[in-house]
Protein backbone atom coordinates (compact mmCIF):
# COMPACT_ATOMS: atom_id res chain seq x y z
CA UNK A 1 0.00 0.00 0.00
CA UNK A 2 2.57 2.62 0.85
CA UNK A 3 4.82 2.04 -2.64
CA UNK A 4 2.17 3.53 -4.86
CA UNK A 5 1.23 6.32 -2.60
CA UNK A 6 5.50 7.14 -2.61
CA UNK A 7 5.60 6.65 -6.49
CA UNK A 8 2.61 9.04 -6.90
CA UNK A 9 4.41 11.54 -4.69
CA UNK A 10 7.80 11.19 -6.53
CA UNK A 11 5.79 11.55 -9.75
CA UNK A 12 4.41 15.16 -8.27
CA UNK A 13 7.30 16.21 -7.01
CA UNK A 14 9.31 15.65 -10.60
CA UNK A 15 6.90 17.42 -12.51
CA UNK A 16 6.73 20.54 -10.30
CA UNK A 17 10.63 20.79 -10.83
CA UNK A 18 10.25 20.27 -14.51
CA UNK A 19 7.49 22.30 -14.69
CA UNK A 20 9.66 25.04 -12.94
CA UNK A 21 12.87 24.57 -15.55
CA UNK A 22 10.56 24.70 -18.45
CA UNK A 23 8.72 27.97 -17.13
CA UNK A 24 12.03 29.59 -16.51
CA UNK A 25 13.24 28.89 -19.96
CA UNK A 26 10.21 30.10 -21.24
CA UNK A 27 10.56 33.28 -19.21
CA UNK A 28 14.21 34.10 -20.96
CA UNK A 29 13.00 32.96 -24.25
CA UNK A 30 9.89 35.63 -24.17
CA UNK A 31 12.15 38.11 -22.80
CA UNK A 32 15.29 38.00 -25.41
CA UNK A 33 12.70 37.68 -28.21
CA UNK A 34 10.74 40.53 -26.71
CA UNK A 35 14.07 43.14 -26.80
CA UNK A 36 15.31 41.41 -30.33
CA UNK A 37 12.04 42.55 -31.71
CA UNK A 38 11.77 45.64 -29.98
CA UNK A 39 14.80 46.99 -30.73
CA UNK A 40 14.36 45.56 -34.33
CA UNK A 41 11.06 47.52 -34.82
CA UNK A 42 12.59 50.70 -33.14
CA UNK A 43 15.78 50.83 -35.62
CA UNK A 44 13.84 49.76 -38.84
CA UNK A 45 10.41 51.77 -38.59
CA UNK A 46 11.60 54.63 -35.45
CA UNK A 47 8.59 53.47 -33.04
CA UNK A 48 8.73 52.13 -29.79
CA UNK A 49 6.77 49.18 -29.11
CA UNK A 50 5.10 47.32 -26.09
CA UNK A 51 4.14 43.20 -26.48
CA UNK A 52 1.33 42.20 -23.73
CA UNK A 53 0.80 38.79 -25.07
CA UNK A 54 3.37 35.93 -26.87
CA UNK A 55 2.44 32.60 -27.95
CA UNK A 56 5.02 29.86 -29.15
CA UNK A 57 4.44 27.41 -31.92
CA UNK A 58 4.46 23.88 -31.70
CA UNK A 59 8.49 22.82 -31.16
CA UNK A 60 8.23 20.21 -34.02
CA UNK A 61 6.93 22.86 -36.44
CA UNK A 62 9.57 25.62 -35.59
CA UNK A 63 11.48 27.49 -33.01
CA UNK A 64 9.50 30.61 -32.82
CA UNK A 65 6.91 32.69 -31.55
CA UNK A 66 4.17 35.16 -32.15
CA UNK A 67 4.62 38.48 -30.20
CA UNK A 68 1.33 40.95 -30.20
CA UNK A 69 1.22 44.20 -28.45
CA UNK A 70 0.87 47.97 -29.32
CA UNK A 71 3.17 51.36 -30.21
CA UNK A 72 4.03 52.95 -27.30
CA UNK A 73 1.37 56.10 -26.54
CA UNK A 74 -1.61 54.18 -28.44
CA UNK A 75 -3.09 50.98 -27.92
CA UNK A 76 -5.50 51.12 -30.12
CA UNK A 77 -2.08 50.86 -32.94
CA UNK A 78 -1.74 47.12 -32.72
CA UNK A 79 1.46 45.64 -33.50
CA UNK A 80 2.16 41.50 -34.67
CA UNK A 81 6.16 40.54 -34.85
CA UNK A 82 6.20 36.53 -35.70
CA UNK A 83 10.11 35.81 -33.79
CA UNK A 84 12.37 32.92 -34.89
CA UNK A 85 13.89 32.31 -31.85
CA UNK A 86 17.17 30.29 -32.54
CA UNK A 87 18.51 32.19 -34.26
CA UNK A 88 17.18 35.16 -33.42
CA UNK A 89 15.25 36.72 -36.72
CA UNK A 90 12.08 38.51 -37.32
CA UNK A 91 9.83 36.50 -39.92
CA UNK A 92 7.01 38.82 -40.08
CA UNK A 93 6.14 42.06 -39.00
CA UNK A 94 2.58 43.33 -39.43
CA UNK A 95 2.30 47.29 -38.00
CA UNK A 96 -0.40 49.87 -38.55
CA UNK A 97 -0.80 51.61 -41.43
CA UNK A 98 0.82 54.87 -41.80
CA UNK A 99 4.33 53.29 -40.36
CA UNK A 100 6.74 52.91 -42.98
CA UNK A 101 10.48 52.26 -43.00
CA UNK A 102 12.90 54.65 -41.81
CA UNK A 103 14.82 55.65 -44.86
CA UNK A 104 18.11 55.45 -43.87
CA UNK A 105 17.04 52.08 -42.64
CA UNK A 106 18.53 49.04 -44.64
Amino acid sequence: MRKPFLLFVILIISSLLLGACASEEEKTIVSSAEKFAADYVLEKYGVTVRFTEHKFSPPDLSKSLGLHGYIEGDKKKKVFVFVNYDPLSVETLSLPDGISKKTDSK
